[in-house]
């Protein structure tokens, strides 16, 4: 295989928000790998986005870093401005950047509220409203976000995040339909447990992981990685994947199916099933 066949997206400009630390990092990577050149946006911590940079700069990727809050409008319009004066195109837009509070709703603040609504679900509409001009009839372009777990399940004191995902979701199927005829897929992707420094923060992280592992049927061993969400981005970003649009993916090895079931499925033979005596 050449190494023109390893980088399916070659000459691609990507956006990837929230782009520097745990999964957005992994993404990043993989995206390059893969040929990208790559815009990192990041809020206030510059050190981790420097190096992943420096980093991929020495594999030969081209890198620009970006600041941005994305929980200000004006900024999400200035980001999307400067990648356009910078690269003039945009083909993938990977909106990865997340923030909560976790607090029971009980207690959340209206304040609180905003700020959860307005970093994950708001700037979810003006990315894609923004983005239209720089990305629209653009080769393979991509609008994809990233979710979690919070949707599908309670986890203790995340009420205002999962809220935030749940309208990024329903604005994932609805901007499916009107980036459509501007040539934009957009699709979700939605990790499982992944154990990183940015989500260990999560009330439920510890208890999640030792839930998870003790009644996994894949044995002691795997759990969602960052390599693993971004496997998929990366999948959805391919020619042969430009007909999925307007789902949402879940990457956690089936748990959203089997986590309930309290026991961990055992392999080999299934014992014989006595047959039923004479009448």
């Amino acid at each position: 295989m050449s190494i023109e066949e390893c980088r399916p997206l070659k000459d691609k400009v990507a956006l990837v928000t929230g782009g520097s630390r745990g999964i957005g990092a992994g993404i990043t990577r993989k995206l390059a790998s893969w040929g990208c050149t790559v815009c990192i946006n990041y809020v206030d911590r510059v050190g981790p986005a420097r190096k992943l940079a420096a980093e991929l700069e020495e594999q030969g990727t081209k890198v620009t870093l970006h600041r941005a809050d994305l929980g200000e409008p004006s900024a999400v319009e200035g980001l999307l401005d400067e990648i356009q004066s910078l690269h003039g195109d945009l083909h993938i837009l990977v909106h990865n950047a997340a923030a909560t509070k976790f607090i029971s709703l009980e207690d959340a603040t209206l304040d609180q509220w905003q700020f959860v609504q307005d970093t994950n679900a708001r700037s979810t509409w003006l990315l894609a409203k923004h983005a239209v001009p720089v990305m629209r009839d653009r080769p393979g372009a991509r609008f994809i976000t990233i979710t979690n777990s919070t949707t599908q399940r309670i986890i203790p004191r995340a009420g205002l995040f999962g809220a935030a995902k749940a309208a990024l979701e329903t604005l994932t199927d609805y901007l499916s339909y009107e980036l459509a005829p501007y040539g934009i897929v957009a699709n979700c992707v939605r990790p499982g447990l992944v154990q990183t420094d940015v989500f260990a923060v999560r009330p439920d992280f510890a208890h999640g992981v030792k839930h998870e592992m003790a009644i996994s049927p894949w044995g002691e061993g795997p759990m969602t990685t960052v390599e693993n969400s971004a496997d998929v981005v990366a999948m959805l970003c391919l020619d042969e994947a430009s007909w999925i649009a307007g789902q949402t993916i879940t990457v956690d090895g089936g748990y959203r199916l089997w986590g309930n079931t309290g026991m961990r499925a055992k392999a080999g033979p299934r014992a014989p099933v006595a047959e039923p005596e004479a009448s």
